[in-house]
């Protein structure tokens, strides 16, 4: 029974379009959007299928490369070159807004060249403020009525209460998921929780979280994995879970992350009481921040702490940062989170990578070194 729920998740964390999105296109609408920064439960309220944008089993970046430079990250080369293919043809809309640099001008080319019939670009702040969340508001308003007015819906606050309370659900039930991966014999892989919270964002909300639920049935059966070194993975976009079964081949098991696929996406819940726009901005600004929100050092503050408390909880042994070629963020947050773990004495090790996993024979070296250290 569990074989089968996971192959209904590893289906919806393929290739875009999955079945799930070929099958809502015969009756709905399709907004996909670049980053968990977007509170997609506003795209949800308008009856709408939010998707994050991937280019899993994407295999070439050709055209990409012919409009991006050879310094912008792999996976922006790779999401573009889908889109000049016109892979992502299914969409009715896309959301960007200004996460980095490179993003930004994936969506700068993707606007000049891919005829999406909504585009929208939200701004987000760098700040967790009060004045940051008050602009933060409206600018979710502005989304809201830009919605309201291309589809010809109404985005009621009842709505978007609804829609908060299945996203909250989906958190939970992640949230239960992960408890799993605490105790001493965790009873999934890192592998399979990846490909759970990927498929999290490809498929609707409502019948993912049935799938989880059946999912969490199972699992309280299943025997644990023991006696392995526990892995923290963080780092840069990755949506790929083979470059977590390289590590576990190798006789490592990851059993918690700070990724924006992961923990990042459905660690924290927002209130569904009072003002729905406001609840969604403080909780998307007030999460666990990426690097992307180092504006201030207390952001760095709340995001160490966020990564100390995991390795804590989770019995951590060791932390593998993972870094995307070319990705400024991520590269700077680097030497600034090696010291809280040198200070605790967690061994670190930071690897570059490229959005698809290929040439990992060095890879696959200094991993395997690293889990000589931990045993």
């Amino acid at each position: 029974m569990f074989d089968d729920l996971m192959k209904k998740i590893y289906s919806a964390a393929g290739p875009l379009p999955n079945p799930w999105i070929t099958k809502w296109k015969e009756t709905g609408k399709v907004v996909g959007y670049f980053c968990s920064y977007i509170p997609d439960e506003i795209i949800h309220a308008a009856n709408m299928l939010p998707v994050r944008i991937t280019a899993r089993g994407h295999k070439e970046t050709t055209y990409g490369d012919a409009y991006l430079s050879r310094l912008n990250c792999s996976s922006a080369k790779y999401i573009l070159d889908k889109a000049l293919q016109n892979q992502y043809d299914f969409l009715d809309g896309l959301v960007a807004y200004n996460s980095c640099d490179h993003m930004r001008r994936l969506y700068d080319n993707w606007k000049y060249k891919v005829k999406t019939p909504y585009l929208y670009f939200l701004s987000i702040p760098h700040h967790t403020d009060d004045i940051a969340v008050d602009w933060f508001i409206k600018e979710l308003k502005n989304f809201k009525d830009s919605l309201e007015k291309e589809f010809q819906v109404q985005i009621t606050e009842e709505k978007l209460r609804s829609s908060i309370q299945i996203y909250n659900e989906m958190r939970q039930l992640l949230t239960e998921l992960y408890e799993l991966r605490k105790t001493e014999a965790p009873k999934l892989s890192g592998i399979e929780a990846l490909t759970i919270t990927t498929a999290a964002s490809a498929i609707p909300k409502e019948d993912f979280n049935d799938l989880l639920k059946q999912i969490l049935k199972e699992l309280s059966n299943r025997e644990g994995i023991e006696e392995k070194p526990r892995i923290m993975l963080i780092g840069s976009v990755l949506d790929d879970p083979s470059y977590v079964k390289i590590i576990e081949d190798l006789g490592g098991l990851v059993v918690t992350d700070s990724l924006c696929f992961g923990t990042r996406y459905f660690w924290n819940m927002p209130d569904i009481s009072d003002n729905p726009l406001e609840n969604l901005a403080i909780k998307y600004l007030q999460k666990s921040p990426c690097p992307r929100m180092i504006d201030r050092e207390s952001d760095f503050k709340v995001r160490e702490e966020f990564v100390l408390n995991m390795i804590k909880e989770f019995h951590v042994d060791g932390v593998i940062l993972e870094t995307m070629k070319f990705c400024d963020f991520w590269t700077a947050e680097r030497f600034m989170i090696e010291k809280p773990f040198k200070k605790l004495g967690v061994p670190f090790i930071n690897l570059e990578r490229e959005y698809v996993t290929a040439n990992i024979g060095q890879m696959k070296t200094r991993v395997q070194a690293f889990l000589e250290v931990l045993e």
